[in-house]
């Protein structure tokens, strides 16, 4: 994995910020000994209701760039993410 000094070096090589969560995704799954794994949706159709996810796993949701979709899904993960052992 490549290891930038800073956010000038990330804007300046004009990475992504998919491309940069899946590099640290990368990193910290050959320094964990539990699986981990990283998905990207374009449509909050496709995320899964937090009754889904497994609560045997930390997760971690990320929500981003919603302002024009509905809610609902933030909402539920808001109200219901802390029974999947989500964040």
């Amino acid at each position: 994995m490549r290891v930038f000094e800073n956010r000038d070096e990330i804007l300046r090589e004009q990475i992504s910020q998919n491309e940069l969560i899946h590099e640290l995704a990368k990193n910290r799954k050959n320094l964990s000994k539990e699986p981990n794994e990283c998905n990207f949706y374009d449509s909050a159709d496709d995320v899964s209701d937090p009754k889904e996810i497994s609560p045997e796993h930390k997760n971690l949701m990320i929500f981003d760039d919603l302002l024009l979709q509905k809610q609902n899904k933030c909402e539920a993960y808001y109200v219901r993410g802390k029974h999947s052992n989500c964040d």
